[in-house]
């Protein structure tokens, strides 16, 4: 059986292809030299499979897809099982965002039951998922302001950093808190906040209280995120102790927030088997539908060609 994954709205638009055998993959910018770059029509990837691997859609028993929930409104928002387009012409196949991100390690890996997924917000306005033995453990959801993605790049407007809200400005943030320093009484002071509190642990207003003068507070901006960001590691690793049975469990962990290796460091020293893909980012969507369709069908795993990694 033949399958293929696409990841193709907003940015890092990439494609897999499930032969049977191996699985090849494909990403937009490196044929552009436009990074981040995204398809602007919904068929132009069509022209490409046939272009690079002389397929169409009709050669492939099933299609996965995942949507940027906010890019596209559907009005069918199931989680599982999945949505179906039966209006196309070929067998195209709607996968979770989330889903797609825990199932996308699956080259790194022999056995794993538990991922973890952060980025600012995946379907359902839902800021993190959690899956154990293939079902969904825990849920961080945006109506509750559990995101840390979203609380992240609301401490990018307010250090005001160039293309905020974008997707460069999370790695910005993270060098630039190195400039700070350590405030060991504000860190008592939100010392029993956890993930789910995620949104007052960045909220700025609580340590204007704590320097006292607004003017003062505006001025130790650096010092302020120094300090959140520290404690952000204890808050991520706890969470993670948590769920993992044991701290030598095969984890894995994707999503942007992934990208951030202060506290990737301190996740690795608790959790020596952590599995971080290099592309934890939306540009390995694709290859966590084709696994999920492999393991739909009950297919034999394939072997990822090494260009992608």
């Amino acid at each position: 059986m033949k399958f293929l994954g696409l990841r193709l709205c907003e940015h890092d638009s990439n494609i897999s292809y499930y032969t049977g055998e191996e699985v090849l993959y494909y990403k937009l910018e490196r044929h552009t030299q436009k990074k981040y770059d995204a398809y602007n029509n919904f068929e132009l990837w069509i022209d490409d499979i046939k272009k690079i691997w002389g397929v169409t859609p009709n050669d492939f028993e099933e299609i996965g897809i995942v949507f940027d929930p906010w890019a596209y409104k559907l009005k069918d928002q199931f989680f599982f099982p999945e949505t179906t387009f039966k209006y196309l012409p070929y067998n195209m196949t709607r996968v979770n965002h989330h889903y797609a991100h825990a199932l996308s390690s699956w080259p790194l890996y022999e056995e794993c039951n538990t991922h973890f997924v952060f980025d600012a917000e995946g379907d359902l306005n839902i800021g993190w998922t959690v899956f154990k033995n293939n079902k969904i453990y825990d849920i961080g959801y945006l109506d509750k302001k559990e995101s840390v993605g979203k609380a992240y790049n609301n401490a990018c407007y307010l250090l005001g950093i160039e293309g905020a809200g974008g997707l460069n400005a999370a790695g910005k943030l993270m060098g630039l808190q190195s400039y700070g320093k350590l405030d060991e009484e504000y860190l008592s002071k939100i010392k029993n906040f956890t993930l789910k509190n995620v949104d007052v642990i960045f909220n700025f207003s609580l340590y204007e209280q704590h320097v006292g003068d607004k003017l003062l507070a505006s001025h130790k901006k650096l010092d302020w995120i120094h300090t959140i960001h520290f404690y952000m590691s204890s808050v991520m690793v706890n969470f993670f102790k948590e769920v993992v049975d044991s701290e030598n469990d095969y984890i894995t962990y994707s999503g942007g927030v992934a990208q951030n290796v202060v506290w990737n460091t301190s996740l690795k020293k608790q959790f020596p088997n952590l599995v971080i893909p290099p592309y934890c980012g939306d540009e390995g969507l694709s290859l966590g539908i084709v696994e999920y369709l492999r393991l739909k069908h009950k297919q034999p795993k394939g072997v990822l060609n090494e260009y992608m990694l």
